[in-house]
């Protein structure tokens, strides 16, 4: 699959409601990125699935074209926060990388949040190298590090927060 020279942002369809199809869709997108283990990928289904039974429930920005699930966000207020917002996950199929989704997704999911009265994004990854792509993401896209928690989710594996004030 290739995506054609027409501007992407022309053909996305945007959604915020999670179907019954999606959290195969989900684990599926983030298994092409070919950087989350096993157990990182049946996360992100899982959370959707809990949307959808109700169980738990987190808030999604979906960017399909067609059926084609592109990218997606998964986000949250904080438990017990008025105002700051967990960014719990931003993936993009790698044939929609370097066409920009990524910062569309994570703008729109900003301005939802804005709307919702919330103050800043918190987003959280790995210091290991498979996860380098998402740590210049963030901080291009306007985030600080916040905080490092060393050896958090195994020696040498530092847990790094970053921060985006909104």
């Amino acid at each position: 699959m290739t995506i054609s020279s027409k501007p992407l942002a022309d053909r996305i369809r945007w959604r915020h409601i999670v179907d019954a199809a999606d959290p195969d869709r989900i684990r599926a997108v983030v298994a092409a990125t070919g950087v989350f283990s096993d157990e990182e990928i049946g996360i992100a289904g899982t959370l959707a699935e809990t949307t959808l039974d109700k169980s738990e429930t987190y808030r999604f920005l979906f960017a399909e074209r067609g059926r084609e699930l592109l990218g997606y966000t998964c986000f949250d207020r904080i438990p017990l926060s008025a105002a700051s917002f967990d960014l719990y996950w931003i993936t993009v199929a790698p044939e929609a990388r370097g066409t920009g989704l990524a910062l569309q997704l994570l703008e729109r999911t900003a301005a939802f949040i804005r709307k919702k009265r919330g103050t800043q994004l918190f987003a959280e990854t790995s210091s290991r190298e498979p996860y380098a792509a998402a740590r210049a993401f963030y901080r291009k896209a306007g985030f600080e590090e916040a905080a490092r928690f060393e050896d958090f989710y195994a020696a040498g594996d530092a847990k790094i927060v970053f921060r985006m004030k909104l």
